[in-house]
C-alpha cells in the first residue's frame, strides 16, 4: 500500500527521523564550539528539559539520554504494533526539508517584512556557525517545549473537557493558550529579552503559526520551519552587511 506524502511526513516517528541530523549537528557545535570552555550556551528550553533530569545527580546526563533513547524505541513500538510501516524515503524526507524551509520563509515575509535586513534592537553573533547552533536549539527544544508537549497537553485536556466535540473550538484555545505561553517564555530568565509589546505580538504570531504547522503538518515540519525562519532572520543581516 502506497503512503501519501502527507500520511507519512506527518507521521511521529518519521518526523524525528527528519530532525535527528539537526540534534546530532547542534551537540556536535557544541561539544566543538564550547570545548575549552567551563560553560555551554544552550536554548532555554533544552535547559528546562536537561534541569529536570538533574535530579539524578551524577547520573543526570545518562538519565537524558536513556530516556530521548526509550522514547525512540516506545514510538517505534506503538508504531510497529499499529500497522503502520513507514519505510525511510528519502525523497519525501527531502520534501519535508524544502517544506519546513518554504513555511520558514513565509513566517518570515509575514513576521518581518521588509525589516529582513534591518540590524535593529536584536543582538547577533558574528559567527553563522554559531549562528546555526542557536537556531537549532530553539527550532528543535522549544517545538518538543511548546508543540509536542504544551499544545498536546492543552488539546487533548480541552478536548477531554468538551467530551471530544467542537474540535475547532478546541484547537483554537489551545493554539491561543500556547502560544502566549510561548511568547511570554522568551522574556523569563537571565539572558532573557526585554519585554515590549510589538515584540511579545510577533512571537505570538510566530507561535500560532507554527501551532498550526504542527496539528496539521506534524512535528519534523514545524521545527524544520522554526530552525529555518530563525536561522535565516539571524544570518541574513550578516551576510548583508559584510
Amino acid at each position: 500500500m502506497k503512503i501519501s506524502y502527507f500520511n507519512y511526513s506527518k507521521n511521529i516517528l518519521i518526523s524525528i527521523i527528519s530532525i535527528f541530523p539537526f540534534i546530532v549537528l547542534y551537540e556536535i557545535i557544541c561539544f566543538s564550539y564550547f570545548k575549552n570552555t567551563n560553560y555551554q550556551i544552550r536554548n532555554s528550553a533544552d535547559v528546562i528539559i536537561r534541569d529536570f533530569f538533574s535530579y539524578f545527580g551524577n547520573y543526570s546526563d545518562i538519565a537524558y539520554s536513556l530516556s530521548l533513547a526509550a522514547t525512540l524505541i516506545f514510538i517505534f513500538y506503538i508504531k510497529k504494533n499499529s500497522n503502520s510501516v513507514f519505510k525511510i524515503k528519502y525523497n519525501y524526507l527531502g520534501l519535508m526539508l524544502f517544506e519546513g524551509l518554504l513555511f520558514g520563509c513565509i513566517l518570515l515575509l509575514l513576521l518581518n517584512d521588509n525589516s529582513i535586513f534591518v540590524l535593529n534592537s536584536l543582538t547577533y553573533q558574528n559567527h553563522l556557525l554559531l549562528n546555526l547552533y542557536l537556531c537549532i536549539g530553539a527550532g528543535v527544544w522549544e517545538e518538543i517545549l511548546f508543540r509536542v508537549i504544551l499544545f498536546s497537553l492543552l488539546y487533548n485536556f480541552i478536548s477531554y473537557i468538551n467530551k471530544g466535540k467542537y474540535d475547532y473550538i478546541n484547537l483554537f484555545f489551545a493554539v491561543i493558550l500556547s502560544s502566549v505561553l510561548f511568547s511570554l517564555f522568551h522574556y523569563i530568565g537571565v539572558n532573557a529579552d526585554s519585554y515590549n509589546i510589538s515584540s511579545f505580538i510577533i512571537r505570538f504570531i510566530g507561535g500560532v503559526f507554527l501551532s498550526v504547522i504542527y496539528f496539521y503538518r506534524g512535528f519534523g515540519i514545524a521545527s524544520i520551519s522554526h530552525i529555518s525562519y530563525d536561522f535565516i532572520l539571524v544570518s541574513l543581516p550578516l551576510i548583508y552587511i559584510n
